[in-house]
Formats: structure tokens, sequence, C-alpha cells
């Protein structure tokens, strides 16, 4: 019994100096290049893509970390290192484009929707529903696209996004677009007013 005991505190105290061993080598790997780590990830400009680089930065601090644990032997750190930057950085702008390509086919589904709805509008027989149809349904391709976003609840900078247009572009055709919109509703004897 005492010498399994014996062997048993053997092993975590061996346990535990790799354990120790396998964090001084992380650290120092951390210490010796993080400025390559930092320099490889903003060459990517994750920024422009909405990511984080302190994110991707974690990424390859987790892949340093499984790869020590894995005992692999590292022959060249720099060049090992740049890889892992490439690899994690590719992976979530993999990650990102799904995410986007979703949100793109949701966005895509409610804008089809409310177009259903500005048609459906029409056969009602609701004078207004059918005047605020006829009103977007006139306006100019690339203001309709925007107060159709906007009347399904998106602001600014989501249908910015949505269309990849710049913020100054996205609010002047919607701001001329709801102008319109007043404009032929006036006419109509429909008066809205903002509260």
């Amino acid at each position: 019994m005492r010498k399994t005991l014996r062997k048993l505190a053997l092993y975590i105290q061996g346990k535990m100096e790799w354990n120790k061993r396998k964090e001084q080598q992380f650290e120092s790997i951390l210490n010796n290049f993080s400025r390559l780590i930092k320099i490889h990830v903003q060459k990517f400009n994750p920024q422009r893509f909405g990511l984080d680089p302190d994110d991707i930065t974690q990424e390859i601090k987790i892949k340093i970390w499984k790869i020590l644990h894995n005992e692999k032997e590292i022959q060249n750190y720099p060049s090992y290192i740049r890889k892992i930057v490439n690899s994690s950085v590719i992976d979530l702008l993999r990650k990102w484009k799904r995410e986007e390509a979703m949100l793109s086919a949701e966005k895509q589904k409610k804008v089809s929707e409310i177009k259903n709805g500005y048609s459906d509008c029409v056969g009602n027989g609701d004078y207004l529903k059918e005047s605020v149809a006829e009103a977007v349904n006139s306006l100019i391709e690339s203001r309709r696209r925007v107060v159709r976003l906007h009347l399904l609840g998106m602001n600014i900078e989501e249908i910015s996004a949505f269309y990849g247009w710049s913020h100054d572009k996205t609010r002047n055709l919607l701001y001329r677009g709801l102008t319109d919109i007043k404009k032929i509703l006036k006419k109509k004897d429909i008066h809205y007013e903002n509260k």
C-alpha cells in the first residue's frame, strides 16, 4: 500500500513538474514572440471584417498551449508561429463568412417577405397601407431598397453593412426616400407628423 502511494506521489510530483516546465515554455514563447504574433495578426487587418485582434491572439495562444501539451517538438518557432497565426485568422474569417452568409440569407428572406407584404396590402382594401405601399414602390430602386429595410426595423449602420455602402450614402438614400414618401402621401391627402 505504501509503495503504491509512494508511486502515486512520485507520478503526481512528476506531472506537476512537467506542467510547470510547459507553463514556463509557454510564457517564454509568448514573451519572445508576442510582437511577431501582433504584427502578423495586424497584416490581415481583421478590423475590416469586424474581428477583434485580441480574439485572434487568444486563439493563437490556445493553439500554442495545445501544441506544447501534445509534446510536439517545434524546430523553428517564428515559422511555426506564422503558420499558427495564418491558420487562426483563416479559421476566424471562414467562421465570419459563414455567419455573414446566414445573416444575409435571413435579411434577404425578410426583404422578400416585405415585398410580398406590399403587394398583399394592395388587395386588402386598407387605404393607408395601400398608399404607403404604392409610395414605397414608386421610389427609385436604391432609395426603395433602403426604405424597405428601414421599415423592417434595421438601422442605418445595419443597412449600410448589408449593402456594403458607406454610412453617408445609406443615410442620404434613406432620408431622401422618406421625404419622397411623405410628399407622395401628402398629395393623397395623408399627413404624417414626426413625434
